[in-house]
Parts: structure tokens; C-alpha cells; sequence
């Protein structure tokens, strides 16, 4: 069975809030605005992209006064990568594979909690994140928090996209090449 995050987010939740029974599974899904950034750097200036469709699920499990994260999906239309410049979109879809790989998921495998307080929790989520047709085991750091009826998830993550076999966009014949460093920034509302 899937090592899950123990006693996650008992100050996030209560009982009461979720009025259920001892054990019962909860599936919420991504909402509005939530939001996904691509940012890296080139030759030329640093830059940023925005996704513009994002999907996502959390199932979570209620067991007595704790909650546990049972499953967690996020997936991101490869297409929906935006910079405001037509031709860096065409060669980010290009280095991306979009036509043959058209989503990039992250599919959360068991969670460690790293520090909690009043308002806000730390965990280092693992799961696999495939991009471009290649599937890599991370560990995402990640802070979890409830405002309202709504449960936030925030972080960011480094990678390089030659570990993806993505080769980092040129254009101008070469003379503006891309960093392979990337970092994606999320905030995510559920």
C-alpha cells in the first residue's frame, strides 16, 4: 500500500468541517484560479510562461480526527504553455513533443511531513512527473493550506530538460538558446 502522509492537515480540517463518519474518502477537484508557471532563462532575457489549462484530483481519506491524502493527480495540456510570443510557443511545443505527448501529470506516489503550525503545513510530496513521453520518480516540496472551504497547495520545482530528453529551444539560427534549467511555480486550489 501507498506510504500516505500520517495525521496530514488535522489543523487544516476538523471533524466537524467535513461531517463525516469514522472513515470516508473525499475527492476534490481543481478550481479557480489556481495557477501554473514555467520559468526559465536564455541568451537573450529570462522568461515566463503561463498554463493556461490545468486539471487535477485529490481523494482524501478521513480516518477518525486525521486526514490523509489517499490519491493526488494534476495534469497540464501541454498546448496550454503561454508565453504572449508565438514563436517561443512553437518551439516550446516542439521541444515538448506536444503532438505526440499532450499532457504533462504529476502522479503522487507517498507523502513526508516536514513541518506544521497553525496555518500552514509542509510535506514533501513524491510522485511521477512525465513530460514529453519520459516519466521521472521527484519529491516536490510542498505547503498545504485551508482557507475556508478550500485547500491550497503551493510550491515550486527545478528541473532540467535534458532529464526529460527535451533539448532547450534555440532560435535565430542558434544565437538565442534557452537555459535547460526550468522552474515550475504552482498554486493550486482545490
Amino acid at each position: 500500500m501507498r506510504k500516505i502522509i500520517t495525521s496530514l492537515l488535522t489543523i487544516l480540517f476538523t471533524v466537524g468541517v467535513l461531517g463525516q463518519e469514522t472513515t470516508k474518502s473525499i475527492t476534490l477537484d481543481i478550481k479557480l484560479p489556481s495557477s501554473v508557471l514555467v520559468q526559465g532563462t536564455s541568451t537573450l532575457h529570462d522568461w515566463e510562461s503561463v498554463v493556461e489549462k490545468t486539471y487535477g484530483k485529490m481523494t482524501i481519506m478521513n480516518l477518525d480526527s486525521t486526514k490523509q491524502i489517499e490519491t493526488l493527480k494534476v495534469k497540464v495540456e501541454t498546448t496550454s504553455i503561454k508565453s504572449g510570443k508565438k514563436l517561443m510557443d512553437k518551439l516550446t511545443y516542439k521541444a515538448l513533443k506536444a503532438k505526440q505527448h499532450r499532457w504533462i501529470t504529476f502522479d503522487f506516489k507517498s507523502g513526508e511531513l516536514i513541518s506544521e503550525n497553525n496555518q500552514e503545513v509542509s510535506i514533501k510530496l513524491t510522485g511521477d512527473l512525465s513530460i514529453a513521453g519520459v516519466t521521472k520518480s521527484v519529491s516536490v516540496l510542498t505547503n498545504i493550506n485551508k482557507k475556508g472551504e478550500d485547500i491550497f497547495l503551493t510550491g515550486s520545482y527545478k528541473l532540467k530538460m535534458t532529464d526529460y530528453g527535451i533539448k532547450p529551444p534555440k532560435a535565430l539560427f542558434g544565437t538565442i538558446k534557452t537555459g535547460n534549467q526550468i522552474t515550475i511555480e504552482f498554486n493550486l486550489k482545490f
